[in-house]
Formats: C-alpha cells, sequence, structure tokens
C-alpha cells in the first residue's frame, strides 16, 4: 500500500470538512465549527488496483486574504479546491487562489469542486458554471453525498501520477 498527502484548500465555510467527514465517516453534520489550523483523515482507497492511503489534510479555510503556512503544502502529492456554489465571493478570485496554491505546494493539477449543490436550483447551478472562470471537475453536495467519492477518487488519481 502507499500513503499519499492530499489538501483540501479553499474559503473557509465552503465544506471542505464536511466532504471529509461524509468520505471518510460517511457522515454530515449541519453544524457549522471553523477547522483551526490543519486537521488530518486517513482513508485507503482503491484506484487502478492499486490500495492508497488517503492522508487528507483539512487546511483551514481562509477569507481569502489570508496566508497559509507553507508547511502545510510540503509534499503533498495532490490538492482539490473547493468553493461553495451558493457563495460568490468562494469564487470571485479563484484563479489568485489556485496560482497561490500552485506556487506553495509545486503541484501544477489542482481539482477543482463546487460543493452545496443541494443549495442551488439547476438553472442557478448552471449560471455558477458559466461564471466561474476555470473548469470546475466535480459539483458536489456532502449533504446529499452527491460525488463525494468521485471528488476523492479524482485526488488519488492526480496523486498517484
Amino acid at each position: 500500500m502507499i500513503a499519499k498527502k492530499v489538501l483540501l484548500v479553499g474559503n473557509f465555510g465552503v465544506g471542505k470538512t464536511s466532504l471529509i467527514r461524509r468520505f471518510v465517516l460517511n457522515q454530515f453534520a449541519e453544524d457549522y465549527i471553523s477547522t483551526i489550523g490543519v486537521r488530518v483523515s486517513a482513508k485507503v482507497v482503491q484506484y487502478e488496483n492499486t490500495a492508497i492511503k488517503l492522508l487528507i489534510w483539512d487546511v483551514a479555510g481562509t477569507s481569502g486574504d489570508e496566508k497559509i503556512p507553507k508547511a502545510y503544502f510540503l509534499g503533498a502529492s495532490a490538492a482539490m479546491f473547493v468553493f461553495d456554489v451558493s457563495r460568490i465571493e468562494t469564487y470571485l478570485n479563484i484563479d489568485h487562489h489556485l496560482e497561490s496554491i500552485k506556487t506553495l505546494s509545486g503541484l501544477q493539477n489542482i481539482t477543482i469542486v463546487g460543493n452545496k449543490k443541494d443549495l442551488l436550483t439547476q438553472e442557478e447551478l448552471q449560471l455558477v458554471v458559466e461564471r466561474v472562470s476555470v473548469n470546475i471537475d466535480l459539483i458536489t453536495s456532502a449533504k446529499e453525498d452527491e460525488n463525494v467519492e468521485n471528488a476523492f477518487l479524482e485526488l488519488a488519481s492526480q496523486a498517484i501520477k
């Protein structure tokens, strides 16, 4: 089995911790508890006949301007940028956020995930997709367990490239 460090980054309140809880524990909680610093979870996944232990670093959210310690990014094999499809401020400056993550981590490909799909209609969701300046890899709902496993399998595939 191989172990890979993967990061979840994005603004505060976008659902990074909820995605991890849903993926690792198959749980969802409505209450919001802000992550302070970083929290590490682990789960073994099978990807292309290989067992991969994902060491999932849940990096505390920012409001966009704060600096995240470079140490969090060292040794990362993949990263997922999570934004909230219902809050424009979480994806307005997505290009700037992605450049910062790439610089800190040395990674070239970042998985882009729009979360909280359950809060929008299909029409509203389409407007968000058109408004976001980069390609969105997946749109998820941690609450309804939609596309969560697919998002982490995409992360696993990036981690072993």
